[in-house]
This record gives C-alpha cells, sequence and structure tokens, in this order.
C-alpha cells in the first residue's frame, strides 16, 4: 500500500514537473504597410446660377482638378444687362 501511495505520488510530481516546464509562446505578424497612389483622371464641375430680376443674370462657376488632385482651376463668368465678365484663379499646392 505504501508502494502504491509513493509510486502515485511520483508520479503526481513528475507530471506537476512537465506542466511547471511548458511555455507559451505568441507570435504576432504584421504585413509592412503598402501605400499605392493612382493618378487621378482630371475633373470638372459645373454650376449654372440665375439671379437678379427676372433671372436677366447668370452666373457659371467651374472648377476643374487635374493630376494627382494637387491643382484645380476655378473659372467664374457672370452676364448680365450691363455686360459680362470672367474670372479664373488657379491654386497649385
Amino acid at each position: 500500500m505504501k508502494l502504491n501511495v509513493l509510486s502515485l505520488a511520483l508520479a503526481a510530481t513528475a507530471f506537476g514537473a512537465f506542466a511547471a516546464n511548458a511555455q507559451t509562446v505568441i507570435e504576432e505578424r504584421r504585413d509592412p504597410a503598402v501605400v499605392i497612389e493612382h493618378d487621378q483622371p482630371a475633373s470638372s464641375v459645373t454650376v449654372k446660377e440665375r439671379s437678379g430680376l427676372l433671372g436677366t443674370e447668370k452666373k457659371s462657376t467651374t472648377v476643374e482638378t487635374t493630376g494627382s488632385g494637387d491643382c484645380a482651376t476655378k473659372t467664374v463668368h457672370k452676364e448680365g444687362l450691363v455686360g459680362s465678365a470672367t474670372v479664373k484663379k488657379t491654386n497649385c499646392d
């Protein structure tokens, strides 16, 4: 009986030693950051407005973006009873 208890205690100690030697390894992998830039096609937006007495004044605003969006051109054309005027502004960052 003492031999059975002794062998049971020895087996429990051996299993405990194996469990104590177990290690947990956490490995974390991340993909490197990759940025792909594409050239944006040229885009244009035009807004037409009428105002004034009986809609006699016309205003046309055009915004054009070229390349990768670095340059924008804004053109404003106004027509009225007195005459017409066009203003063009380019902004490149």
